[in-house]
């Protein structure tokens, strides 16, 4: 699970693919969490003002890349009809082709090219290198915070109201430290992180993945099962450690890495995990349970399928004895193997929950309005506080979600 320890975190490396989390998903909130306030209509002016923000737009034409059409050119042969360009928050992009690694022009509207400098021409001030240690409480309300700077020297912060917004794996065990949020026991828990997962395909035709976007186009057509295919182009450097080979075999691959394309799946997972503080450090588990293992591997057998619509030669799997399948029968063996967890090359780039909004402070860490259930004054204010797993890339959904806090907030401190 990758973080960006920087400012303007993940977002400076995830690969700008901007989601509106589903309807659905909204409609179990209300349900399951009595979260009356975050309905569709409710939430849609909040992710219009995001959008405007980060320029969202889908991927040009120009810009799609060569996995790009081998995707789409295999998802019209099997009659898919929901595959299309991505929208992204990168409106001149020039498809560089490494989004996941920081992007070089600036085109990506990272929080750190968009958020923070509006909030620092509107008078807020950055401190990077200063670690935050402590909640300041006072009468049972948060009223500030004590961080470290690297040169030692202590930061100490008074304010009305005190936002933790760490990240998901992060945030809960800060808490933790300053024995704040868990009333309810749920703090840590109920961590959604989208189990994902990539295939390699050698194409006879040159794809040159590493030009235009890496993440620009997308399978829809499934994402009511809980799946959801996106691209996942890599430069060469990076692919060799995905590729299932070692030796002769990999030198061939590499050499002809102009050759080779690649896509990803993730799915809407049914599993949690649970962040815990061992010592003075994170400690995630996660097990992934046998509905979303099955998803997997149905996503593993349509994308090959796809692959082999488009003309591929051979497509490697990222499952333990299958590194190759070169025809249908290959294929078919593999539908009919049981697989394990741990047969599986899994990723995952949205963690979630870990902190999660609910109405009810037996079952839930912070309010509708995001304020920790058991402090007053004490706010969490990131994907720790999204209730459950979207199904998309969560970006525009958290700072949707931020962006009504930051409203919700100011109207109560006026």
């Amino acid at each position: 699970i990758p973080l960006g320890k920087t400012v303007g975190g993940t977002t400076t490396v995830n690969s700008g693919t901007c989601y509106r989390v589903p309807d659905r998903v909204l409609h179990e909130w209300v349900t399951d969490f009595g979260l009356r306030e975050l309905t569709p209509d409710a939430l849609a002016p909040y992710f219009d003002r995001v959008e405007r923000v980060l320029g969202v737009a889908p991927v040009t034409p120009a810009t799609l890349g060569g996995c790009a059409r081998v995707i789409a050119r295999g998802a019209d042969a099997l009659g898919f009809k929901r595959h299309l360009p991505l929208k992204r928050n990168a409106p001149d992009c020039d498809g560089q082709g490494v989004c996941c690694f920081g992007c070089p022009t600036d085109a990506k509207r990272s929080t750190n090219v968009s958020y923070v400098p509006l909030a620092l021409k509107a008078g807020a001030e950055l401190f990077t290198n200063v670690r935050a240690q402590r909640v300041i409480v006072e009468g049972g309300r948060a009223v500030g915070v004590v961080a470290r700077a690297k040169n030692g020297r202590t930061v100490t912060v008074r304010a009305r109201a005190v936002i933790v917004a760490c990240g998901t794996l992060i945030t809960p065990t800060f808490l933790m430290r300053n024995g704040l949020g868990d009333q309810s026991g749920q703090l840590g828990r109920n961590l959604s992180i989208h189990p994902a997962t990539g295939l390699i395909a050698v194409m006879r035709e040159k794809v040159e993945s590493w030009k235009g976007v890496p993440q620009g186009y997308a399978i829809e057509d499934f994402h009511e099962e809980g799946l959801l295919f996106e691209g996942a182009a890599l430069p060469l450097d990076f692919s060799v450690g995905l590729m299932p080979h070692i030796g002769p075999e990999l030198v061939a691959l590499a050499e002809g890495f102009d050759r080779v394309a690649s896509f990803g799946l993730m799915v809407s997972d049914t599993s949690r995990g649970r962040v815990r503080l061992v010592g003075d450090q994170p400690v995630v588990t996660y097990n992934l349970n046998g509905r979303d293992l099955n998803r997997m591997k149905r996503g593993i057998d349509i994308l090959t399928r796809v692959f082999f619509a488009a003309g591929a030669e051979r497509v490697l799997l990222p499952v333990h004895g299958f590194n190759e399948v070169h025809t249908e029968a290959d294929l078919a063996r593999f539908r009919e193997t049981r697989i394990r967890p741990h047969d599986l090359e899994v990723s995952a780039y949205h963690p979630l929950g870990t902190a999660r909004m609910g109405a009810d402070p037996r079952t839930s860490v912070v309010d509708a309005e995001h304020q920790v259930h058991d402090t007053p004054g004490l706010y969490v204010v990131d994907g720790a506080a999204v209730p459950s797993s979207l199904g998309v890339n969560p970006q525009v959904t958290i700072m949707a979600l931020a962006t009504r806090a930051a409203d919700k907030l100011a109207a109560r401190l006026s």
